[in-house]
């Protein structure tokens, strides 16, 4: 599995749910025929070709190649319910199972063949050779997509005919590996422009900023939206309808030269990552936080971890165990012994399921959201597809590499396995086994829970547990200062910090008296938190025109300490609130507003709203026109040219558009009538100026400009 992610998604009420796979490279589609893949469905005590089958909505195509087949297993019922048997071309290869409702591709990557297996007949209804390394195999949502990652191309391709759909897009190379969010579009990280790009039935999008050039990206579809870890800056971004929103990670994640291990989807918002050193982080996209978990045997060779409920699955090849956290207990579970150490450990999360299967093994594991496991013989005889005898199994499948399938993916083989690791060796044997920390931080503080470990025969009594810096000092301000030696867990509280993007680093410690009578420590792996997180973007932002300027509102972003800050055309300012009055803009001009969430820890994206400032017409009535006619002009002025009058004696209606300042007019009869106003009026059928003094608004006979009409400009 070796870090390369997959994505999957339901995309239907009936049927499979979608499931992707990759931890090794399939070809591109091409245009010769390079192999042929032969899969024959032989169907126990019926033995007809058109005989059909209903296979289980809840379930999952597990790689069978220890017998060269691919089956279907109820995940309900933990039993297999149907299976394609291969004929020697297939038997032994390296095959990657892609699943999307009813579109179930088969994808061979020694031969270089795609095929497509029909579930209702159990039967392959197509074939088409692919070629060259670096091609990624995508379907979702009645789509399906090859993303060449070392070329950087992207093709949409039809799921039954497997042959191009329009034409191909060229992304710069190399890509990172893709995925399908929940609305079916398809999202590549491109890693050496530092952005993620999304492409909609096949045409590509606006792309997404998700780093700087360069940086080391990964992507994840958790609950449907895409998440792309930064490892390069220790920084996430979730990608969302309304907006982005970037979260700071904790600072060892940057340490990892490779990257992080991510599963390529998760069924909730909880987002697992295995950083260096075996350090194990929870981020909830929910609300952006982010919890570290200290790993007993840090030096194990890990697969990237993966979540479903409140449970985190955490593949340990060395062993060959699945290595379980419970997250509502702070505890790990007893392990589950998966397959052979140094084995192969397929990982599939799709249809609020967990599956774990080994290509070479006879069993495979299904989990549901309560931890619950059902153990399905992937042999099993007299069910649909069976085979009416065994196919001989080779000593060497796929040449002696091993199998290269799973959805986080897969080493399968390709690499050495390093030797049996084992917990870090204590200074003093004696010494009772350390607690194992989780951290979390926000609002200024972080929390750092624990939960004691079971203390084998023979070891120093446990005195009571500590909280402890990274200089292995107890920590000052920590509450409480100490817990009981048989206290069951609890939690230590740093408050009063900074709220930024430092990463505060604690571990917890048993603390005991060892053979010289002096306090000793058994100190835990580190963990470790930042005081609070970047905000989210600021929700349902509106912006409403006034008179020479816009009232602007929003929801509140999440997060601590938040100020907001807002930019518009040529001008900005910020707002500790959740409203900001914005003035002196010019009317009858069109305004974009951008709001951004920030604290210490980071800002968020920025929403916008738009506000185009129309002046409000309003209707009043002539009147100083007692003596002669009132001529009405062009412009605001007696010099522009005349276009129309007011008849002497006129106290009409007349629609003012605005006012703007003009040519002083004093009138001929009453020399106390004096205004710089004019008056913008709709008048005759078309639009003309007028003195002020001449049509009674609030500020005529003031010669001041009305607070119930707005300015022309």
């Amino acid at each position: 599995m070796n870090g390369d992610r997959s994505a999957a998604r339901a995309s239907s009420a009936r049927g499979f749910f979608r499931y992707f796979r990759r931890d090794r490279l399939t070809g591109q589609i091409a245009a010769g025929f390079v192999g042929v893949l032969c899969v024959s469905a032989l169907v126990y005590g019926v033995g007809t070709a058109s005989a059909r089958y209903k296979l289980s909505d809840v379930g999952a195509w597990l790689n069978a190649g220890a017998k060269g087949m691919v089956v279907h297993a109820n995940g309900l019922a933990g039993k297999v319910d149907g299976k394609a048997s291969v004929v020697s071309q297939m038997r032994g290869h390296h095959i990657k199972i892609v699943q999307d409702g009813t579109t179930v591709l088969l994808v061979d990557e020694d031969t270089g063949v795609v095929s497509r297996i029909d579930p209702s007949q159990l039967t392959i209804t197509g074939s088409r050779p692919v070629g060259g390394p670096g091609l990624q195999v995508l379907a979702g949502a009645g789509a399906a997509y090859t993303i060449d990652l070392v070329k950087g191309v992207v093709q949409r391709i039809d799921p039954l005919r497997l042959t191009p759909i329009g034409a191909s897009t060229t992304l710069t190379a190399p890509l990172g590996q893709a995925g399908m969010d929940a609305d079916g579009a398809l999202w590549v990280p491109v890693p050496q422009t530092g952005q993620v790009v999304p492409f909609h039935g096949g045409g590509q999008g606006a792309p997404v900023a998700a780093g700087k050039p360069g940086d080391r990206l990964a992507l994840t579809i958790a609950a449907g939206r895409p998440v792309i870890v930064d490892s390069t800056s220790a920084s996430a971004l979730v990608v969302r309808p309304e907006g982005t929103q970037r979260i700071t990670l904790p600072a060892p994640v940057a340490k990892t030269a490779s990257g992080v291990k991510v599963p390529a989807v998760t069924d909730g918002q909880i987002v697992p990552m295995l950083g260096a050193g075996g350090s194990l982080y929870l981020l909830d996209t929910g609300v952006g936080r982010v919890e570290s978990v200290a790993l007993r045997v840090p030096d194990h060779a890990f697969e990237p971890p993966h979540a479903l409920g409140p449970r985190v699955y955490l593949p340990d090849r060395t062993s060959g165990r699945l290595l379980v956290f419970n997250t509502d207990r702070d505890a790990w579970e007893k392990p589950i012994t998966a397959t052979r150490p140094g084995g192969t450990m397929e990982v599939i999360v799709r249809d609020h399921m967990l599956w774990v299967n080994d290509p070479n093994g006879a069993v495979a594991f299904a989990f549901d959201p309560n931890g619950a496991v059902r153990r399905i013989k992937k042999y099993e005889d007299k069910i649909p597809g069976s085979a009416r005898r065994p196919i001989p199994v080779q000593a060497r499948p796929g040449g002696g590499q091993g199998n290269r399938n799973g959805s986080g993916g897969g080493h399968g083989g390709e690499n050495p396995v390093p030797p049996q690791g084992r917990p870090p060796v204590k200074k003093d044997p004696s010494a009772p086994d350390p607690p194992t920390p989780a951290a979390s931080g926000d609002n200024g503080s972080v929390n750092v829970r624990f939960t004691p470990a079971a203390q084998p025969p023979g070891v120093y009594p446990v005195t009571g547990f500590v909280l402890l810096d990274r200089s292995g000092r107890p920590v000052s301000g920590a509450s409480p200062a100490r817990f009981p030696a048989n206290s069951p867990g609890g939690t230590f509280k740093v408050g009063g910090l900074t709220c930024d993007t430092t990463t505060h680093i604690f571990t917890v410690a048993a603390e005991y008296k060892g053979k010289d009578g002096k306090a000793a420590y058994s100190e835990s792996g580190e963990v470790g938190a930042t005081a609070c997180t970047a905000p989210g973007p600021p929700t349902s932002p509106q912006a409403s025109a006034v008179n020479h300027g816009a009232n602007l509102t929003w929801g509140r972003s999440s997060g601590y300490d938040v100020t907001y800050d807002i930019a518009w055309n040529g001008g900005s300012g910020q707002a500790a609130g959740t409203s900001k009055q914005v003035r002196s803009l010019t009317n009858g001009r069109s305004y974009t507003f951008q709001v951004t969430a920030r604290n210490g820890a980071g800002s968020s994206t920025a929403v916008s709203a738009a506000a185009t400032l129309t002046p409000v017409p309003a209707t009043y009535n002539g009147w100083h026109n007692t003596s002669t006619n009132t001529n009405l002009h062009s412009g605001p002025g007696t010099r522009y040219s005349q276009t129309g009058k007011f008849t002497k004696g006129f106290t009409g209606s007349v629609t003012v558009i605005c006012q703007q300042t003009g040519d002083e007019v004093t009138d001929t009869d009453d020399t106390s009538l004096k205004s710089t106003v004019w008056d913008k009026i709709d008048f005759g059928g078309k639009t003309q100026w007028v003195s002020d003094i001449y049509v009674r608004t609030p500020g005529s006979a003031s010669g001041t400009f009305s607070s119930t009409l707005w300015g022309c400009s």
